[in-house]
């Protein structure tokens, strides 16, 4: 291999050489990593591209990418000890993630197979010629195997966003009201944290049809809101060419594809939708068996020896015991209730070649072949293309059910009674979808799929338990995506990438000219009433009123909903919920949070960037964005780490903007940075473009990423 650094003509060439038994990183791929550390791979075959990917995955990621990995096998406590570890290692193995992870792998066709086997190979490889920028407590998950490969992303997905154990420890504790968090694991409390309703997981979508483009070429928006730590959620920048392939795309770190991105024909984002994946049946146990339809089961058991590293290096031995019924595992028996688990998509194993088949699509038609796999357990789909196509489909494993609505699966359900086990799923053609509506686009920031697009999708043709009625009021952050997206007649691409980068409030807007009425001449009123209702760096008044909004609007104090002048109406969306229904409370919230601001500020004015903080590494920069809960587009949640500060924690991270035209134009930016790795220039080099809203122009074409290079690595 030769490793080239720097641009323009200067350059140092290392020379480096692979085992002779490698036999599909051919001569002539290489890699050209961009000053933002970027991989742009240009690979002979697909093999070596996937190979390429590894290795790349491991130069920005490897520490991550490895510790991610041993917690997947359920062995993290036997490499790196600790409590946490213990409790992630009875989760892995209680749910059989290793052996199901087998049978994944096992089933896949032989060339994806080969592709995944690449992938660790270039990992490993990778670490073979690099040991010494890997950290030496990872090393131990060395080497890695395609079945790795496949049993990180099973994990992270069917028992990280779907069926994780913070989850199950919450819905349960909740549903059942008898049992105490602390009961169920629910672990410490966190930090204080900025946004009444805001949550960890989710995103924005947007797909402009030609109805709507000013140039007639369809937009769309990327725009995942997920974890900034260095979890699962991490995700990582990067192109790959091959022959019939050329994506440009987001994997999360250890995983071998994309789970968004775009090509130069199609492109899809995805947002996490209201999809219930996950149930939890009671089980009624009498003399060590379960009852179910009348009679008498004996659960499956089985125990397993657990290892836990010591702190003198010695390892000490826990038993597992495992129980199943024909539900799943049984994940929760405490006070009384024995509660098992069943999660939709394990009996799916081709969630990656699904992925995979998507970023390669040309054509609607070949995005919804992919999609008809019914491999990828959940998230909507919100696609573009060069043809003007829009798409947007609730996608995902929703199970056939026999009984009952969406409310009733989201509470423990019986578990002796036949009529609630699902064995079965929608089929894509029975899920909600909207294709080239008349309104021109397509949107979404987490709400249930009726709202899609205007007029609003007919819900009574879909299953009652499918999704949430769409009754309640949304987050504020949807009712913002829907004002942006319908105002003007038309939008261009420069206007799609400010709206994105929209910092208006739209709880400001609803109820503020109340709240000043109300208020009269109190200086917090006053303060209020110069505000520019966004949340930029400079402005002054925001962190007042995000301040009341966290007050007045908290679940403690009864939410928002009922707090409303004017109610919502899910037949008007953006002609309702507004205004205060009582305005001498709302002043009494108003006058405790302006003695709060100014204890803790000195100031009613204070600047948002001074209070809401971007950092990663050394980094510590003026922030701008805030809460979905109060109608933040540019979603970003904070969290107070230190002093009276607020540090971004999870919100905006890769963003892409997108428009489809014959000379495509792409622009995108991953906000944290594209690497972990300690010692890596790019953990927080983009964070200084993020405070300024702006996006990276995407390089397509191999002659701009040579002018744009920082290494050149050739296999």
């Amino acid at each position: 291999m030769r490793i080239t650094h720097g641009a323009g003509v200067a350059c140092l060439v290392v020379a480096a050489f692979f085992s002779a038994s490698q036999p599909f990183a051919a001569e002539n791929t290489e890699i050209l990593w961009d000053r933002y550390g970027v991989p742009h791979i240009y690979a002979v075959d697909r093999e070596s591209m996937f190979y390429a990917h590894g290795w790349a995955q491991m130069r920005n990621h490897a520490d991550l990418l490895l510790r991610l990995y041993g917690e997947s096998r359920g062995r993290a406590a036997e490499y790196w000890g600790g409590d946490a570890n213990l409790e992630l290692d009875r989760w892995v193995q209680l749910n059989g993630v290793p052996e199901r992870a087998r049978s994944w792998y096992d089933a896949q066709d032989a060339q994806f197979r080969k592709y995944l086997d690449e992938f660790a190979r270039g990992i490993n490889d990778f670490a073979a010629k690099n040991p010494a920028v890997i950290s030496s407590e990872y090393r131990v998950v060395l080497p890695v195997s395609g079945l790795d490969v496949v049993q990180h992303p099973l994990r992270a997905v069917h028992y990280g966003y779907m069926g994780s154990r913070a989850r199950m420890n919450a819905e349960v504790g909740a549903m059942l009201k008898t049992i105490s968090p602390q009961r169920v694991g629910s672990g410490p409390a966190t930090d204080e944290h900025v946004g009444h309703s805001e949550t960890t997981a989710g995103s924005n979508t947007w797909g402009i049809g030609r109805a709507r483009s000013t140039s007639g070429n369809a937009m769309l928006i990327i725009n995942p809101h997920l974890s900034w730590g260095n979890t699962f959620y991490r995700y990582m920048q990067v192109h790959l060419v091959g022959p019939g392939y050329d994506q440009v795309g987001a994997p999360q770190v250890g995983f071998p594809v994309a789970v968004v991105g775009f090509n130069r024909h199609t492109g899809w984002g995805r947002t996490v939708n209201t999809i219930d994946t996950v149930d939890f049946f009671r089980l009624t146990v009498k003399d060590g068996q379960y009852v179910f339809d009348g009679a008498l089961r004996p659960f499956e058991r089985e125990t397993r020896t657990l290892k836990i590293r010591q702190a003198d290096g010695s390892l000490r031995e826990e038993r597992l015991e495992i129980r199943r019924s024909v539900h799943g595992p049984v994940v929760f028996d405490e006070t009384g209730a024995t509660i098992a688990m069943r999660v939709a998509g394990l009996d799916r194993p081709k969630m990656l070649e699904q992925w995979f088949r998507m970023g390669e699509a040309r054509t609607l038609e070949e995005f919804q072949s992919a999609l008809r796999m019914m491999s990828v357990p959940m998230w909507h789909a919100n696609y573009a293309d060069d043809q003007g196509r829009i798409m947007f489909v609730f996608d995902g494993l929703v199970p056939k059910r026999r009984v009952h609505d969406y409310q009733y699966w989201s509470r423990v359900v019986p578990g002796d009674v036949a009529e609630t086990l699902w064995t079965d799923y929608l089929s894509y053609d029975e899920l909600p979808k909207s294709i080239d509506p008349s309104s021109g686009w397509h949107q979404n920031a987490n709400e249930p799929p009726w709202l899609m697009t205007l007029p609003q999708l007919d819900r009574a043709k879909y299953p009652a338990y499918l999704a949430p009625t769409g009754e309640a009021l949304p987050q504020m952050r949807t009712l913002r995506s829907l004002r942006m997206i319908t105002e003007g007649p038309k939008i261009s691409y420069e206007q799609l990438i400010a709206k994105k980068h929209s910092t208006r409030m739209e709880l400001a807007d609803k109820i503020l000219p109340d709240l000043l009425q109300a208020a009269g001449e109190a200086e917090a009123a006053r303060v209020l009433a110069k505000w520019d209702r966004h949340t930029d760096v400079e402005s002054r008044g925001a962190v007042l009123f995000q301040m009341f909004a966290d007050r007045y609007f908290s679940a403690a104090n009864g939410g928002m909903a009922d707090k409303l002048r004017v109610k919502y109406d899910p037949q008007r969306p953006l002609d309702s919920a507004y205004g205060l229904a009582d305005p001498g409370s709302a002043v009494a919230a108003l006058a405790e949070a302006a003695a709060e601001c100014r204890k803790r500020y000195g100031a009613l004015d204070v600047k948002w960037g001074d209070v809401f903080r971007f950092a990663s590494g050394k980094a510590d920069l003026p922030g701008n964005g805030g809460p979905g809960g109060s109608g933040l587009f540019r979603t970003i949640a904070f969290t107070r780490r230190e002093g009276n500060r607020y540090y971004a924690a999870s919100g905006e991270t890769i963003v892409c903007a997108i428009e489809f035209a014959r000379k495509q134009r792409a622009q995108c930016l991953l906000g944290y940075g594209n690497a972990t790795q300690p010692g890596s220039p790019h953990l927080e080099d983009q964070l200084p473009l993020m405070v300024q809203k702006k996006l990276l122009p995407v390089r397509r074409e191999k002659k701009e990423n040579e002018a744009n290079l920082e290494l050149r690595e050739r296999f």
